[in-house]
């Protein structure tokens, strides 16, 4: 591997090391009694935008390693989907045995009217669909609608991977995909399905149409990383059509519900940039990237922590908000760190290994 690629790799490590720990600084501000001033309560809430900037590096890292394997594998679409199976679906089924035991099946906020988490919900998170339902997408493993939803986005890649060969047609999906966004989220806020408010507008923010734009800001800062003299090829209309329509995005009557989640897609955009350009390497530190390559475990597992320390009451400390904060963070950083180093070597890694095992088979056929 060249120098180039491993800096490369580094960086975006980095991407998914602060991911995670905007992640987790915005859930554990979610826990305790201590309270604190609302400005406090208002910036770490910003934290659930981590799963934002995952989406932008899926996207980047994707069509960064599709673009050189498309070139040497037999078949690389169904080598993408194993890949990306092996990668994702052995942890989240460890999570999904987990919270059916220690959980129950009784969720009263996220099943809403339902009276209990049903087979059919089971069956869509073990496929991945459970964001069809509002009730299924986030009632059995927390966070797990962002899990269906990158899978939906695994599900189109190998066709917008055909069809997006430039930053002329990248800029082009995020167009297509804010238009299809404010399409559908106009729909959904008018034309409500179930009888729960909390449930439906956060269904709104959730569903695959919302977050497209992200994943398709993420195929932009692939093609800008790699050419970014591409962009003055652009047409100046092509690009004044996107400036229009992401400030639609603030004019939209939804938005306020979501905090802008695109125009942070943009930061998280110009901040990669910035990484690969060499800039503020000391944020590309090893421990960042460590966290980064744990990240997935991370994510699943600090859920779990939480609930273990709510359960044992280790959760406020001191009446000083800033400080009870501060430990309750670490106490969750270091705990999900170790467990999730646990999970990734003896769960992630040889389930990967394994994926990659059936694709060199296939490929030697």
């Amino acid at each position: 591997m060249s120098a180039v690629k491993t800096q490369k790799l580094n960086y975006i490590d980095a991407l998914r090391g602060i991911a995670i720990l905007m992640v987790i600084m915005h859930h554990t501000a979610q826990q305790g009694l201590v309270s604190s001033p609302y400005w406090f309560n208002k910036f770490l809430s910003f934290g659930t935008r981590g799963v934002q900037l995952f989406f932008v590096a899926s996207a980047f890292t994707l069509y960064r390693s599709y673009t050189n394997r498309v070139l040497v594998e037999k078949t690389p679409i169904k080598n993408f989907f194993i890949r990306r199976f092996f990668r994702i679906a052995p942890i989240y089924y460890v999570a999904i045995i987990y919270f059916v035991f220690h959980q129950g099946i009784d969720v009263p906020y996220w099943l809403g009217t339902q009276p209990y988490i049903s087979i059919y919900n089971i069956i869509t998170n073990v496929f991945f669909v459970h964001g069809i339902s509002p009730y299924w997408i986030n009632s059995l493993v927390p966070g797990g609608w962002s899990i269906t939803v990158e899978v939906m986005f695994y599900v189109l890649f190998p066709f917008l991977f055909l069809k997006i060969k430039t930053i002329k047609n990248a800029l082009m999906f995020l167009n297509v995909s804010l238009i299809i966004k404010l399409i559908i989220q106009e729909a959904l806020y008018y034309f409500q399905m179930i009888p729960s408010d909390h449930i439906w507008r956060e269904f709104m923010y959730y569903n695959l149409a919302s977050q497209l734009p992200v994943f398709a800001i993420g195929i932009i800062m692939y093609f800008l990383i790699e050419n970014s003299k591409e962009l003055n090829l652009v047409f100046y209309k092509t690009k004044l059509i996107s400036v229009v329509l992401l400030l639609l995005q603030v004019g939209s009557s939804v938005d306020f519900l979501f905090i802008n989640h695109i125009l942070f897609g943009l930061i998280f955009l110009v901040f990669g940039i910035i990484l690969s350009k060499g800039y503020l390497s000391f944020v590309s530190n090893r421990v960042l990237r460590y966290i980064g390559k744990i990240s997935f475990s991370m994510y699943i597992i600090h859920f779990i922590v939480i609930s273990w320390l709510k359960y044992f009451d280790l959760i406020d400390f001191t009446e000083n908000y800033l400080l009870n904060y501060s430990i309750r963070l670490l106490l969750i950083v270091v705990i999900t760190m170790l467990i999730s180093t646990v999970t990734y070597k003896l769960i992630e890694v040889p389930f990967q290994k394994t994926g990659k095992k059936i694709i060199t088979k296939m490929e030697t056929n």
